[in-house]
């Protein structure tokens, strides 16, 4: 079976098994909004602000389709939903502007609220962690996320995710919000993962990543379950059994 990601040998039945589960609800979440509301504004009598209109209108089309056809879904799991909902909203307003009519963007509004429930589930069966499988794959890996505090005392929120060429870290105070710091390496680059505790802020146990030339700590949350999954993502990209 053919898949927009690759896949180590070791767990390609089971990642195999879990695409053919999701790929239908995947398809449906992406494009089933769009193509609702196109069939209504095409449909319905245009009496509105045309250009604005059709401009949100196409926005919240064009991202979805692009998110999928791209494949940046594949390195960014947790954006799913949140884009679904985004884009659904961009879409409604702009057939509402369009149409002069608020209850015209109401399909919409649900087939984006049914495409956000499909994309989840499929996103808990396949980016699911239990027994590492996900580990074998180059989908995206996001940490549990861990409450510290920044340097002036307020509450922040840190995580780390990787993809099959890069790791990232951020600490972030919501997702509208820019990364009060944060930073990348490249997979290749790291040769050692261990989770240890740490005598500076914020303490507590973290991921240690090593590279050549310096350590750096991950402020994760649940820090021993994400270094397992990196560890063994690392050990098998060094093996040459991918497709």
């Amino acid at each position: 079976m053919r898949m927009p990601f690759r896949v180590h040998s070791s767990v390609r039945a089971e990642v195999e098994r879990r695409w053919a589960r999701v790929r239908a609800s995947m398809l449906l979440g992406f494009l089933g909004p769009p193509a609702v509301s196109l069939v209504v504004a095409l449909v319905a009598r245009w009496s509105g602000v045309a250009v604005l209109g059709w401009v949100l209108l196409a926005v919240g089309v064009t991202v979805p389709v692009w998110f999928l056809v791209a494949r940046v879904y594949v390195r960014r799991p947790g954006w799913w939903a949140g884009l679904i909902a985004y884009a659904g909203a961009a879409q409604a307003l702009g057939v509402g502007i369009l149409t002069r009519h608020a209850l015209l963007g109401l399909p919409t509004v649900l087939a984006a609220a049914v495409a956000a429930v499909l994309v989840t589930r499929a996103r808990a069966v396949l980016v699911d962690v239990a027994g590492g499988a996900v580990a074998g794959t180059t989908l995206g890996v996001r940490s549990a996320s861990r409450q510290v505090r920044n340097p002036t005392g307020h509450p922040v929120l840190a995580h780390a995710n990787f993809d099959g060429e890069v790791l990232r870290w951020h600490v972030a105070t919501g997702p509208s919000t820019p990364d009060v710091s944060g930073g990348e390496l490249p997979l290749r680059a790291i040769t050692d993962v261990r989770v240890a505790d740490t005598p500076a802020a914020p303490g507590g146990e973290v991921v240690v990543v090593r590279t050549a030339d310096a350590e750096v700590e991950l402020v994760v949350g649940r820090p021993h379950d994400f270094a397992a999954l990196l560890d063994r993502r690392l050990r098998l990209l060094r093996d040459d059994d991918w497709s």
